[in-house]
């Protein structure tokens, strides 16, 4: 059975950092946003296959056949056959995603092992995320629990989203892994390039992830010419004027901001690194891929800076 992969949850990033464009553009006060309880185990996928009648289960990465080998990944194939299929018989087109609670770095007391715990669901047909409170019913109605939710409501700033982040649910220590902030009114949008949902991990436990193979000097002095070459060419006057050149062309109105957000989206970025291109064709390519990566990261940050003064300079 085809295998539809989780999002890759993206960490904040509040402000550019050398190797990490800010990311945080697409939540605005007022949102409607849920907090969750980020939880350490394996993520892990149910969908309804209705060739066989049955449930088929999955990992992050592909589809869970039964071996003769006993570990995580047949547990919990034990524990998706205790669950009821006739449940998911009429969402054949959704898949339930969850996180099968094994031993990994954060301490969790027994009663929170070997158990599922839902927290998304992907609807194949309309190709897009249900909303959280789609989720919390489906998960009640086939029989598992759902993620504990820190904060339903709207976005405020993300110190607020942080004061959640001491709370307890699933430890008996002091701090959960971190939390995930999702954006329902942001759900699938197609307009923006921003994720609408990210995580923050408590440093406590972020310093205990593996760490990566260590950057050498020449890639570090690569990626420092880089950021330093974006930040120069890729200005907010460029920006500015690659927008307006837009409108000349008759894609944007006369007046334009946020509204126009997704006319904007899908081709600023382009414009602006070919823009680059023709002015410091050398300067681009000897940032080589790392320029495009930062160019588009930096162009989506000010073009939206931009066009939020416009709306406020016309009182909107």
């Amino acid at each position: 059975m085809e295998q539809k992969k989780f999002m890759d949850i993206k960490r904040i990033v509040q402000e550019n950092e050398m190797h990490k464009n800010k990311n945080t553009w697409a939540f605005e006060p007022g949102d409607h946003i849920v907090i969750q309880i980020k939880i350490d185990g394996s993520n892990a996928s149910v969908r309804y296959d209705p060739e066989t009648g049955k449930l088929a289960a999955f990992s992050r990465k592909q589809q869970i056949v039964r071996t003769k080998d006993v570990d995580a990944t047949s547990k919990f194939l034990d524990y998706v056959d205790t669950l009821d299929a006739e449940k998911f018989q009429k969402y054949p087109d959704y898949v339930f995603f969850g996180e099968w609670m094994t031993r990994h770095r954060v301490p969790y007391p027994e009663k929170y092992l070997n158990i599922w715990i839902m927290y998304d669901v992907y609807d194949l047909k309309a190709d897009g995320y249900l909303p959280q409170k789609q989720v919390k019913a489906l998960a009640a109605e086939v029989g598992v629990p759902y993620i504990h939710v820190l904060y339903d409501g709207p976005f405020v700033d993300w110190d607020h989203c942080r004061s959640f982040m001491r709370i307890t649910k699933y430890t008996d220590g002091d701090c959960e892994e971190g939390i995930i902030v999702k954006n329902m009114s942001k759900l699938n949008n197609p307009d923006s390039r921003a994720p609408f949902v990210l995580k923050i991990v408590n440093e406590k436990f972020s310093e205990m992830k593996a760490q990566k193979a260590p950057i050498t000097s020449e890639q570090e002095a690569a990626k420092k010419m880089a950021f330093a070459t974006v930040e120069r060419m890729v200005t907010r006057e460029r920006v500015e004027k690659e927008l307006y050149k837009m409108r000349d062309e008759g894609i944007l109105p006369e007046e334009f901001g946020t509204a126009e957000w997704k006319l904007i989206a899908p081709v600023i970025a382009k414009r602006i690194y070919a823009d680059c291109v023709k002015e410091e064709a050398e300067a681009v390519e000897a940032c080589g891929k790392l320029f495009g990566k930062m160019c588009g990261g930096q162009t989506m940050n000010l073009a939206k800076s931009i066009l939020k003064k416009m709306d406020e300079a016309r009182g909107k």
